[in-house]
């Protein structure tokens, strides 16, 4: 296992890829201020259900972040991407801001996507959302990033994960570089503005939005909404947060079984 990269205008996208078989799953991961894929085994081990069935990619963001770097750009560029990986269709699960760059693509290029899974997003971005976002932003470029950590930590898991795993999560981001604290903070701007509400009815496969009731940043209502303009499959828990992939132990089933419905 090694990770490849691919040229995308001025700039490169790194992925990872696990396994070889015919259907394919690409996952795009969250906004973070370190990359996913500076710890590639802890990615293979949390996607070792899909072995027998998935080809599994998991594709960075692009190494060099423009100005005014618009979610319609990562869109297309993380389109070029999966092009240029010779992938000609797949599931695609997008976490967070990435489904943002999902709409993009299923409306554009909606001969690539078989299923989409949309985990704790929303069609909008509202004030609550707004008003966290833009304290990570004022954080960052303060470079409080100690104090960023534990906000970030406490608005994603629920408290029992915050309990039991505290040291560990604040450690996985505790020593970032400035073009680190740069990236995060052009992404997270990126968000800012958005609203595809009145275009997400345009999105005609088939898709599974998973969601969670004690999510800080979304809640459960944008999940709601969505699956009622897309008429599809819904699940919320009840007993995690944002990051509910990470803490609920059937997760990962839930989406296999999805994948596997005809």
């Amino acid at each position: 296992m090694s990770i490849q990269s691919i040229k995308i205008n001025n700039s490169e996208i790194e992925y990872i890829k696990f396994w070889t078989w015919k259907k394919n799953f690409v996952v795009i991961p969250w906004i973070s201020l370190k990359s996913v894929l500076i710890n590639p085994e802890f990615i293979e081990k949390a996607f070792s259900e899909f072995t027998k069935d998935f080809t599994v990619y998991l594709f960075d963001r692009i190494k060099v972040i423009p100005e005014n770097y618009t979610i319609k750009d990562m869109a297309e560029d993380t389109y070029k991407a999966i092009e240029e990986s010779w992938i000609n269709s797949c599931n695609i699960f997008w976490a967070s801001q990435w489904w943002m760059i999902a709409q993009y693509i299923a409306i554009k290029h909606p001969n690539i996507i078989d299923k989409l899974i949309l985990w704790s997003t929303t069609s909008k971005i509202e004030w609550n959302s707004l008003k966290i976002f833009k304290e990570r932003i004022d954080l960052a470029k303060q470079n409080k990033i100690e104090e960023l950590n534990k906000i970030m930590a406490k608005e994603i898991y629920c408290e029992k994960t915050i309990k039991e795993y505290w040291e560990a999560i604040l450690k996985a981001n505790s020593e970032v570089n400035e073009n680190e604290i740069n990236k995060f903070i052009k992404l997270t701007v990126s968000m800012l503005n958005f609203n595809i509400d009145d275009k997400i009815d345009n999105i005609k496969c088939k898709t599974f939005v998973i969601g969670s009731n004690n999510d800080e940043i979304f809640w459960s209502g944008p999940s709601n909404n969505i699956a009622k303009k897309l008429n599809c499959k819904l699940y919320l828990y009840d007993d995690y947060g944002h990051w509910v992939y990470d803490e609920a132990p059937d997760y990962r089933k839930r989406i296999l079984e999805f994948l596997n419905e005809e």
